[in-house]
């Protein structure tokens, strides 16, 4: 059982809207009361990629009026035709790719479980999720679509991206919004900014535990007579007064974003380190050179 505690409990980074300039603080708040209707995802393919959403960034605690609305902003994308301004070169164009992905997502829920992706349970789930993660899923579509370049370079990079990008997700991480016009005046590294909330020094030392505990018990499921440990445990979340329990894994997102402000979020850049560096993927945003001198 892993506890995540709110490190930032006073975080409200929309008290300092004020301090934005005009077109900037236009499109932050347009991030939460402009939330666009769906047009290009409907039905079944809009039930796929709303459980998809929300197995990656889990929003039990929030209020449904109140979670972040990370497949909107996906199907407005798909929609408007914007795209990242590249594409692999064994990737099909984006719209295209997120039809695809989220019908080989069925096609390998109703292969491995019987059912379609958006009826499954949490583990079931996330036993789709970690095959196409795996890159071998079941399922013709993923014959023509790399699964785990799909997973990694879209699914992830774009839900995770949408998620941070909103004013909602900046609380739970301490970030303080946009900086200017007012600019930045605490230089030295780890500084605090005056308007910026302070980080629950017990929850982050608590968090460290734990982290260590989770990087220790590979070790401790190895050593002989030890009891097996679910892979993948529960996580009990204490956020603003409400408690959630969810699976904790490779599915949960992880990392912030930064970028350009856009009315479309910009996409962010999931962890790396593990799914490029073992899938000899290039940086998020760089087309792989490789593949596009073999074409």
């Amino acid at each position: 059982m892993r506890v995540i505690r709110d490190r930032f409990p006073d975080a409200d980074v929309l008290a300092q809207r004020g301090h934005w300039d005009d077109a900037t603080r236009n499109v932050v708040m347009d991030r939460i009361h402009n939330v666009p209707d769906y047009r290009h995802f409907h039905g079944h393919e809009r039930a796929t990629l709303e459980a998809l959403c929300d197995r990656v960034v889990p929003q039990p605690t929030r209020p449904p009026a109140h979670r972040i609305p990370v497949a909107a902003w996906i199907d407005e994308r798909c929609a408007s035709g914007e795209a990242t301004g590249f594409r692999f070169a064994d990737m099909p164009p984006h719209t295209e790719a997120w039809s695809l992905g989220l019908a080989g997502i069925d096609e390998a829920a109703r292969a491995l479980h019987g059912a379609d992706f958006a009826s499954l349970d949490g583990p079931r789930q996330d036993d789709v999720l970690n095959r196409v993660r795996a890159g071998d899923p079941p399922g013709a579509t993923w014959e023509r679509l790399p699964a785990r370049r799909w997973w990694v370079a879209m699914a992830l990079r774009e839900i995770v991206g949408i998620y941070y990008a909103h004013p909602a997700a900046w609380d739970e991480i301490g970030y303080g919004g946009p900086a200017y016009p007012r600019g930045y005046a605490a230089l030295n590294h780890g500084a605090r900014e005056p308007w910026e909330a302070p980080e629950d020094r017990e929850a982050r030392a608590a968090d460290e535990r734990e982290r260590h505990e989770r990087e220790l018990r590979p070790a401790l499921e190895l050593s002989p007579g030890a009891e097996p440990r679910d892979a993948a445990p529960l996580v009990m979340t204490q956020a603003r007064g409400a408690t959630r329990r969810e699976a904790a894994g490779p599915l949960a997102a992880g990392q912030a974003t930064s970028g350009p402000v856009s009315r479309v979020p910009a996409a962010g850049v999931p962890d790396r380190r593990e799914d490029e560096a073992s899938a000899g993927m290039p940086a998020a945003g760089v087309p792989d050179r490789r593949e596009d001198e073999a074409s």
